[in-house]
């Protein structure tokens, strides 16, 4: 069969296959346009191009600053494409009620449409919850996420584990002394991808020791080989999510076509295959690691509390609970099913958590009011003696700081959208959706707009440390419902959430207990960058002691 196929285009003469190539092209642009001309519910957006849809107008913008581009110019409902994918982009709280109700009865369970090439790049279709499109395997898989996380020594754990990172990184900025000038944004990825591999799978990465010890190397200490070899696999783990993270554009925009054949393209889209391999083999070892270690535990000698091991034992003979719902089929989980979950784990709970940080950090440097009364609340609560223990109850009691992480994340989401596939059909907006449309809920127009929140462009963590929840006149005096978001909403709320809040408080009350955090440069503007998510590029801080 090959052999005809090759002696037939052999046959072919060059001007031949130019014309089946122009041909080709006619055809598939008069498919693009009709299929564009004939769309159910056009609305006002940027004119796409085939292939590209309209992401190369993207050309010099971050995506949540070019969003907010369109926004301003078509309106709080307009369309674009990327690639061949049609997005309805919504910037009105009334237009998004529907797709954030919490009851499983909702018309948006899912956030996006995994496509066969999105598939291609996770390989973990029908698995797990971020890319996981089945409803009932996502249900259990969540089901079983929650109860990981919602043990009753879990949020003790997590603090204890936060402060034991933390004095290790204290200890590290100290040896490099006052004056030297610290890159947060890597500082905090490392920790936080530490903390969250540990709860996942009880493994102690050290990527915070690793980094810090690139640091000295460069300043021509000595390392050995084993320490070396240490910080290269460190490094390259932290860098991999990052590649994984980045690459999702890629094979969301760009169909298989492009992707292959290309020619800028397709050497990309090695590198982040190459690249995800690589990670999922670091994972899936430790999967492997781990069950070896179970196998080889009696049954009558406890095993550690990890999400990892959680997920090992349950439906077996050392299982603790059993999640029943309906049409339950009680089975150990496969290790697919195991990676999924873990990998989904580290990939929400690494990057998010690290740059709401960083962006945390840059606005208390250049707001020291605000600084001023954080560091109040936090003597209220744990005292001004350092050595008073932080506990998950005073934590709670942080009020203002839990207004300041809110405010932040209102000025500079880490999601600035949120996607949702309907599937039913549905009507608002003054039209009437097709199930299978896809939306996205931009969350910055929403959060700083001033047609729901007093002087939106100001900073201020009093628009919500001086409203009490309860009091709903108040709360919808200062800002219209469902006008701020930080977890995503309805059904598909993050459900890492909880974690992310207690290392945040956790994080800055260590910190601003006992230091000021100086900007290298005040005059430097935040650097991030939006894809995915926003990320901070680098933030240059210098760390002084409170009494100095």
């Amino acid at each position: 069969m090959i052999k005809m196929i090759t002696e037939i285009f052999s046959s072919f003469k060059t001007s031949d296959i130019l014309s089946l190539l122009i041909i080709f092209i006619i055809l598939y642009v008069t498919q693009f346009y009709y299929k564009y001309f004939t769309r159910p519910n056009p609305l006002p957006g940027p004119f796409p191009i085939p292939i590209l849809g309209n992401i190369h107008q993207k050309f010099r913008h971050e995506f949540n600053d070019w969003f907010m581009l369109l926004h301003k110019k078509y309106g709080d409902m307009f369309e674009i494409a990327l690639g061949s994918q049609r997005f309805i982009v919504l910037c009105r709280p009334d237009l998004i009620e529907n797709m954030i109700v919490p009851s499983k009865k909702t018309k948006y369970p899912l956030r996006i449409i995994v496509t066969e090439d999105l598939k291609e790049y996770f390989r973990t279709s029908g698995l797990g919850i971020i890319s996981n499109e089945v409803y009932e395997s996502w249900k259990y898989n969540r089901q079983l996420f929650t109860q990981s996380m919602s043990t009753s020594n879990f949020n003790n754990q997590a603090i204890e584990w936060t402060i034991e990172l933390w004095e290790q990184m204290e200890s590290y900025w100290n040896n490099l002394g006052e004056d030297y000038e610290l890159n947060l944004t890597k500082w905090m990825r490392r920790f936080t991808n530490d903390i969250i591999l540990r709860i996942a799978t009880g493994i102690k990465n050290d990527s915070v020791l690793s980094y810090y010890n690139t640091l000295i190397k460069n300043d021509n200490r000595n390392i050995n080989e084993k320490e070396k070899k240490k910080i290269e696999e460190s490094e390259s783990f932290i860098r991999s999510i990052e590649i994984f993270v980045e690459g999702m554009v890629v094979f969301f925009v760009f169909n298989k076509f492009i992707r292959r054949y290309v020619p800028f393209i397709s050497g990309n889209v090695k590198r982040l295959l190459k690249n995800r391999d690589y990670l999922y083999d670091k994972i899936f070892n430790i999967i492997k690691k781990r069950r070896i270690e179970i196998d080889n535990t009696p049954l009558d000698q406890p095993l550690r509390h990890d999400m990892l091991t959680s997920h090992m034992i349950i439906n077996t003979s050392r299982h603790l609970n059993v999640i029943r719902h309906e049409d339950d089929v009680l089975r150990p989980m496969e290790d697919r099913e195991i990676f999924a979950n873990i990998f989904d784990t580290m990939l929400g709970g690494t990057d998010t958590t690290a740059n709401l940080f960083c962006f945390i950090v840059y606005y208390l440097g250049h707001y020291p009011e605000v600084k001023q009364k954080l560091q109040q609340e936090l003597e209220t609560v744990f005292g001004k003696n350092l050595t008073n223990p932080v506990t998950s109850k005073g934590l709670d009691e942080l009020r203002y700081c839990d207004s300041v992480i809110k405010e932040v994340y209102r000025h500079i989401p880490v999601f600035f959208t949120v996607g949702r596939v309907n599937v039913e059909n549905d009507n608002f907006g003054g039209y009437n959706w097709p199930k299978g449309t896809t939306f996205q809920m931009f969350l910055s127009a929403m959060m700083m707009s001033k047609n729901y929140w007093t002087d939106p462009e100001k900073f201020d963590p009093d628009r919500f440390y001086n409203i009490e929840e309860s009091d709903k006149y108040l709360l919808e005096k200062q800002h219209v419902k469902n006008s701020f978001f930080m977890w995503g909403g309805g059904i598909r709320i993050c459900p890492g959430r909880k974690l992310a809040m207690i290392e945040l408080k956790c994080l800055l009350t260590l910190i601003y207990r006992k230091y000021n955090i100086e900007m290298a440069d005040m005059n430097a503007p935040l650097k991030y960058r939006s894809d995915v998510i926003t990320i901070s590029k680098e933030l240059i801080i210098k760390v002084k002691p409170r009494n100095s």
